[in-house]
């Protein structure tokens, strides 16, 4: 919805819809260049099929847009909304067209649309005749509750509001983003274009402050309405798109892929540079603080008169990706390997990897896996399976993933240990105790000394012989054959063995 459809919601019950109805204008069933009329379940749904509306959630010049509380599409997350035009759409081709570029994406493909547009979902149609589209509702976090001399009100969170003085901004209740996340907001404006342009072959054309709105809590960060306008490249529109104020290209004429591209530039230049005039800015060298040197040389280009010199909205996507510190590019694996295929259970086994421009990689063996970070571009990791099959190595960051499998690893259960029991014999153990038979201690005899008279100090008289000593150990067994028998560890047989070499022999 544009910036006129955006009211006061209001509710319109089955009388006034059936008028509505009646003032609509008829016109004969037309057909796409494939012979597909707007009956298409796939492309289109009969007004009928819609049931009550619920309230009136804008109105403008051209259309006004219903919530449809009650009604839901199998390819489509959350709630709708109808956008109903006040006349018959004069190109139910070019609508047909936009729906069936969407539903003909792979899953993958659709979701990453929906997620930075509101894109037509269905042509409305009644009595074959194209009355509106079914969109998205936008979610709540583009949205803001805002301060005005009438109170608080809810409104959309327009790109404008990133180019206004940020003082100005958080008196009316703007958020103010951090320089990194203009960064980041800018990166996103770009990818919704080069999606656009590089897997849709369409051109969006209506790029202007108003049909673009924001959000910093999730990304992407940027949604792009008013999608029901878009046309394929080389298409020219029955009815010229206009450019609005200050957002007009140098050569003017028709919309086409240079005007998104000198218009990315624009949004580019204004929203990393706000204040009083930005929105009206067109003068690159005011971003000389903010970009570096490859980053002035795509915003000279991109406002330049050339247009075979403006840089493609990809051009923007990976330099800002870069200078954001951000992969430019899916992660891809190169070598993977094991250090072994044989494992006993609850050992790790180690995997070895590279990967380049890999935020994570993520290892997974049997119900168990394993995330390490992978920016230094390879590493070992340590992985415990808990059943024998390969190893998944997953390498991923927000650009996509690259996956291998690596063995198979075998793991074997752990041998069990069997205790045999041992016999002893009966040995009567001598008491510890006993006495023991007397040892006679011999009689030394005197030293003689000579050269000397002197009496020898402690030495003196007659030798007088000393007791038997006692000797209990000789009532012993000389061996403690209990400590031999009861104590000793378990003997390891292969201790001492010579190294066979790895052949076994």
């Amino acid at each position: 919805m544009t910036a006129r459809d955006r009211r006061r919601p209001t509710c319109c019950g089955p009388r006034q819809w059936a008028s509505v109805l009646g003032r609509i204008k008829r016109q004969p069933v037309k057909r796409d260049d494939m012979g597909n009329s707007a009956l298409d379940p796939a492309i289109s749904v009969d007004l009928a099929d819609l049931g009550v509306p619920g309230v009136r959630l804008g109105r403008g010049g051209e259309a006004t847009v219903y919530d449809l509380p009650g009604f839901r599409l199998p390819d489509v997350r959350g709630a709708l909304v109808y956008k109903r035009y006040r006349a018959v759409h004069v190109q139910p081709d070019a609508l047909r067209r936009a729906v069936a570029a969407r539903t003909g994406l792979p899953d993958d493909l659709r979701a990453r649309l929906d997620a930075m547009t509101a894109w037509p979902v269905r042509v409305v149609v009644s009595d074959e005749q194209a009355i509106g589209v079914l969109m998205p509702r936008i979610p709540p976090p583009f949205f803001d509750l805002v301060r005005r001399n009438t109170g608080e009100r809810r409104v959309l969170r327009e790109v404008q509001n990133l180019f206004i003085d940020e003082a100005r901004a958080l008196r009316v209740g703007r958020p103010v983003p951090t320089p990194e996340q203009r960064l980041r907001i800018c990166r996103d404006f770009a990818a919704v274009l080069s999606f656009l342009h590089d897997q849709l072959k369409i051109v969006f054309g209506d790029v202007n402050p108003k049909n673009e709105v924001f959000r910093l809590d999730a990304e992407p960060m940027v949604l792009f309405l008013d999608c029901d306008a878009v046309r394929p490249s080389g298409v020219v529109s029955r009815t010229r798109q206009l450019d609005a104020p200050d957002w007009v290209p140098p050569e003017g004429g028709v919309l086409n892929r240079a005007t998104d591209l000198y218009k990315l530039g624009l949004f580019v230049l204004r929203c990393l540079t706000p204040g009083h005039f930005s929105s009206t800015s067109t003068d690159p060298t005011a971003a000389a603080g903010v970009l570096d040197a490859e980053g002035m040389d795509l915003l000279r280009r991109a406002l330049g008169t050339d247009r075979d010199a403006r840089p493609a909205a990809r051009d923007w996507v990976l330099h800002l990706r870069r200078v954001l510190g951000q992969a430019v590019a899916p992660p891809v694996l190169g070598e993977v390997r094991v250090d072994r295929v044989f494992v006993l259970a609850d050992r790790p086994v180690v995997v070895e990897w590279e990967a380049r421009e890999a935020r994570h990689v993520e290892l997974t063996a049997g119900a168990r896996t394993t995330r390490v970070d992978g920016r230094p571009g390879r590493g070992s990791t340590s992985v415990t399976p808990d059943r024998s099959g390969p190893i998944e190595v997953r390498a991923l960051n927000d650009l996509g993933e690259d996956r291998r499998e690596v063995g198979p690893v075998t793991v074997l259960p752990v041998p069990e240990v069997t205790t045999l029991p041992v016999v002893l014999p009966e040995v009567p153990w001598p008491d510890r105790d006993a006495a023991g038979p007397l040892l006679p201690v011999p009689v030394l005899p005197r030293p003689a000394v000579a050269g000397s008279s002197l009496p020898l100090p402690g030495v003196g008289g007659d030798l007088v012989a000393l007791p038997p000593l006692p000797a209990p150990w000789l009532a012993r067994f000389p061996l403690d054959l209990h400590a031999m028998l009861s104590e000793t560890p378990a003997l390891d047989l292969d201790a001492g063995r010579p190294d066979r070499g790895r052949d076994g022999r």
